[in-house]
């Protein structure tokens, strides 16, 4: 993959495209994104519910370049995703930008603890993705 600091740099962030996805009972609100490969975006995830979620997609994070992740609390600086943990009432963003098209499935469960498996976080699903929570991000060249 491309050197993700240059794709970051070279990104004129003033233009960047706001995406927002609310999870709410149990649901994507879109279930589908579409991008434009090499295009910086800011996503931003809302959890609706009154439990914990999760919002997985390995092989997307993989194949963006990471400018940052904020939290209500914190700044994160080239962060390595393989999703998003979101708290009841909790909002998150990511600053990034899509290096190869493709499409890219996404699903989400109930958070549970996540566990450290040296160089990143996992955390156990809950059989999310066989109660609908699912989605997909399609990146266009």
């Amino acid at each position: 993959m491309t050197n993700q600091a240059e794709v970051v740099a070279a990104a004129d962030w003033k233009e960047a495209f706001i995406i927002e996805i609310q999870i709410r009972q149990n649901e994507f609100n879109p279930a589908i994104i579409r991008l434009f490969q090499g295009e910086p975006y800011i996503l931003i995830v809302e959890n609706r519910d009154q439990i914990p979620h999760i919002l997985a997609s390995t092989e997307f994070f993989k194949t963006t370049a990471i400018r940052k992740v904020l939290t209500e609390k914190e700044e994160i600086s080239g962060a390595n995703l393989i999703g998003l943990h979101l708290s009841p009432g909790e909002i998150k963003e990511i600053h990034f930008v899509p290096v190869l098209d493709g499409w890219y499935d996404f699903e989400g469960s109930h958070g549970g603890p996540a566990v450290y498996l040296g160089d990143r976080y996992f955390a156990p699903w809950s059989h999310g993705a066989r109660r609908g929570m699912v989605g997909a991000f399609i990146v266009e060249p």
